[in-house]
């Protein structure tokens, strides 16, 4: 590992976020994100979903045209979750049965060495202990070539969806302008890392991929309906239009598309 590399992993290794966050796999928000993947024509082949939590993700993968989906997490509860969803899913003979696998584990994946086409970090990055480390991880199990999908918060939203911690107290709601303060401040009271679009591509980019995208994901304002339910229905159907202007550079998370490159 590089000098910088290593002052890189040091520097945001991250013990203070022990917290896995929640599932996102909700309804249309499913739908967009994955939309946005094979609209890339990236749907295809053996896929890894770390911090798969439930599995909504996993199963929605295989569903839009994954050939199979493996999803790793750290919490066995999670992975017990995830099972009992697809073993109902064979009961009612619907969902992905043989093209689906879950495994409780961390940043030491049983999976061989350069075995998956293509890797998802969605919202989970900003939650690892150690980010240099997971991300070392998925570029062994990923085949040269193969593409590594992450999705984490951007601080250009206006709203730590996280919450917060201050005077040993938590706070689980939406916090308005915390990402937009300063970070030596900031860092202590998040629950989890947000990043700057350039930061998270550089992070990325240091584990040794090739970034080929960098993009943003809006809000759809489905868990947290911040605005009345007309207001909510009127902008989710300018999204395709928001996403053409400068204001998709707010939305909620950042999208960062790269590969591990053939000579490594």
């Amino acid at each position: 590992m590089a000098a910088n590399e290593l002052s890189l992993s040091r520097a945001r290794t991250a013990p203070r976020y022990p917290h896995p966050g929640s599932s996102t796999a909700i309804g249309s928000n499913v739908a967009y994100r994955l939309g946005k993947l094979k609209d890339l024509g990236l749907l295809h082949g053996v896929w890894l979903d770390c911090g798969c939590a439930d599995g909504g993700y996993t199963e929605a993968l295989v569903a839009w045209g994954a050939e199979k989906a493996i999803g790793v997490d750290p919490e066995q509860s999670r992975i017990d979750a995830a099972i009992a969803r697809k073993e109902a899913n064979a009961e009612n003979g619907v969902g992905p049965q043989d093209t689906v696998e879950y495994y409780c584990c961390t940043d030491d994946f049983p999976l061989p060495t350069a075995s998956v086409d293509a890797a998802l970090l969605n919202e989970v990055l900003e939650h690892v202990v150690d980010e240099a480390a997971t991300l070392r991880e998925i570029r062994r199990v990923l085949k040269p070539g193969g593409h590594l999908v992450v999705m984490s918060p951007n601080r250009w939203f206006p709203f730590e969806g996280h919450g917060m911690r201050l005077f040993n107290h938590d706070f689980g709601f939406p916090i308005p302008l915390l990402p937009w303060l300063p970070s030596s401040w900031s860092a202590r009271a998040m629950a989890a890392r947000n990043y700057w679009p350039h930061e998270l591509r550089d992070i990325v980019a240091s584990a040794g991929f090739e970034i080929s995208k960098v993009d943003y994901v809006l809000p759809v304002f489905e868990l947290y309906q911040w605005l009345p339910a007309s207001v909510i229905s009127a902008y989710r159907q300018m999204m395709p239009q928001i996403e053409k202007t400068p204001l998709r550079k707010f939305g909620v998370s950042t999208l960062i598309v790269a590969t591990r490159p053939f000579d490594s």
